[in-house]
């Protein structure tokens, strides 16, 4: 504890530990260097309640951990609000499955040049009991929590099951795209989990394209494995967000990808932006060279779609 400070003087302070911890240690001859976050919580006496306290410490001991190492972080109302909402996510998410409050939606993905629908993209969404809660919320939960694979392997199935129908119905040229979060793709039984499925709905592996974000590929080593028994299997792969991320050209570069998907993102800036298209373009074009389809996500313009036709893409 400090007593009678003000924040400047903490912020100061924590500054200055973080510089120390940076010095190496030398212990038996070698040079040890440690790392450390720190969580600070701030009462006036008249207030103090010492559980209290180091209770609200330890929720911005977290926080900090969370926003990376050899960093500090100070407790507030809103963390505890965050940290609260991350409770009622996880006990929600637990039986979420069982309640039957998750559905797939399906967005077509349409031939531009043809207009004809050649595929769909599985999109999950959740009406939990605490209302409508966006994927961008709740999966990183789900992740966390470890919930993330049951409900991934959940929605593959869903996904399809969906396709299966649509093939009964004379309609063997359309795919369907799922989404993979990072810990379910590098789950070392992913791939069986997929042949399972595949057989289990008697769909043409060839037919579902897996989704995966560029973040995966950091590690090229361990997702080269992984992308080679899924490619064994028969299935496609796609990155989606593609150019917004880590590392685009690495993540493609030694790998062999079937379909790149450019985020909404560098869509809405293109119109107006002759830098953007440029930027644009050159994508599209490596996409082409890679021999891999080019998907543009998120066209809602007559202008936008008038544009991307001058580049006979998806």
């Amino acid at each position: 504890t400090v007593p009678n400070v003000k924040k400047p003087y903490l912020e100061q302070l924590c500054q200055a530990i973080l510089l120390a911890i940076e010095e190496p240690i030398q212990i038996s001859g070698r040079s040890i260097t440690s790392r450390v976050s720190i969580g600070i919580s701030c009462q006036k006496v008249t207030e103090l309640d010492e559980e209290r306290l180091i209770k609200q410490a330890d929720l911005a001991l977290f926080m900090a951990k969370s926003a990376g190492k050899e960093s500090y972080a100070f407790f507030s109302p809103e963390l505890l609000d965050s940290s609260t909402r991350k409770q009622e996510l996880t006990q929600a998410l637990q039986q979420a499955l069982v309640n039957g409050e998750f559905s797939v939606h399906y967005q077509p993905q349409i031939e531009l040049v043809s207009g004809r629908v050649i595929g769909f993209e599985a999109l999950l969404r959740w009406n939990s009991t605490l209302g409508a809660v966006p994927p961008s919320e709740f999966i990183p939960v789900a992740e966390e929590c470890g919930a993330i694979h049951a409900i991934g392997e959940w929605v593959l199935r869903e996904a399809c099951e969906q396709l299966s129908v649509w093939r009964r119905e004379s309609r063997p040229d359309v795919h369907v795209s799922v989404n993979v979060s990072a810990k379910q793709f590098l789950d070392p039984e992913f791939a069986e989990k997929v042949s399972r499925i595949l057989s289990a709905t008697d769909v043409p592996a060839e037919c579902v394209e897996i989704e995966i974000t560029e973040s995966i590929m950091l590690d090229l080593d361990t997702a080269a494995g992984l992308v080679e028994e899924l490619q064994d299997i028969g299935v496609k792969l796609a990155i989606d967000d593609f150019g917004t991320g880590y590392s685009s050209l690495n993540a493609v570069k030694n790998i062999q990808i079937d379909t790149l998907k450019i985020d909404k993102s560098l869509v809405d800036e293109v119109l107006g932006s002759d830098r953007s298209i440029a930027i644009l373009a050159t994508i599209i074009e490596l996409g082409k060279n890679l021999g891999a389809d080019v998907v543009v996500e998120g066209l809602e313009t007559l202008e936008q779609v008038n544009l991307m036709k001058q580049y006979e893409i998806i």
